[in-house]
């Protein structure tokens, strides 16, 4: 796919640009140590600042863009710190948080994945878990993306955040404290194209979601 194309003609631009231009085109705060335009590894698994496949409507078809999971808001002079949260929106904070304003009614996508991986304490150490929603393959997860480009408009990219809600009791015992939103399948057009829908509409859309039970394994 094109988007994809250009995902890597990026990252050829950036090895091209040297450590030290690439830090100040990209607004950072040090010269990054590894590749900031990284896809999944063979397992699939996403974390902060990976790309990732994200599903648009645009002319009423869905289309797959190439997204990093972790937001970058358009015109952003730097990239923001990695000390704050911008990888998951809470629910309660759409219209309550900067970063999530402005795109939420406006830029809706949609993540699908079929489990989710969160750092949690077992025993005093910090271990590696996986959720996975019981009796379905897939989860339809919502989410707010942004996209920002450089001043020489060389590198451009969408970035996206999941939307998040308090964790199913399954969840909140094994020791996280939030759960991606799973949207129903016949919900998913209405949410990805909130120009058609109220702020009401949209809110009972995302408390509509599914409520399935989870099952979770220690990952390796």
């Amino acid at each position: 796919m094109a988007a994809f194309h250009q995902l890597k003609n990026m990252r050829e631009y950036a090895n091209a640009l040297g450590p030290d231009e690439f830090k100040k085109v990209m607004g950072l705060k040090r010269v990054p140590k590894g590749e900031l335009f990284k896809t999944p590894e063979d397992d699939g698994r996403v974390y902060p600042g990976v790309f990732a496949p994200v599903i648009v409507l645009e002319n009423n078809k869905r289309v797959i863009r190439p997204m990093r999971y972790r937001v970058r808001p358009a015109h952003s002079k730097e990239e923001i710190p990695s000390k704050y949260n911008v990888f998951n929106a809470r629910v309660d904070s759409l219209e309550k948080r900067k970063t999530w304003e402005g795109l939420f009614m406006r830029s809706h996508g949609l993540f699908p994945f079929i489990k989710f991986f969160e750092w949690v304490s077992d025993k005093g150490d910090k271990r590696l878990i996986n959720f996975s929603p019981e009796d379905y393959e897939i989860m339809w997860a919502p989410c707010l993306y942004d996209f920002w480009q450089s001043e020489d408009k060389n590198i451009f990219f969408h970035s996206f955040a999941l939307i998040t809600d308090d964790p199913p009791k399954e969840i909140e015992q094994m020791g996280h404290d939030r759960c991606p939103i799973f949207l129903e399948e016949n919900m998913i057009d209405a949410w990805l194209s909130p120009e058609r829908k109220s702020r009401e509409e949209i809110y009972q859309i995302l408390g509509k979601a599914h409520r399935p039970h989870y099952e979770y394994e220690w990952a390796g």
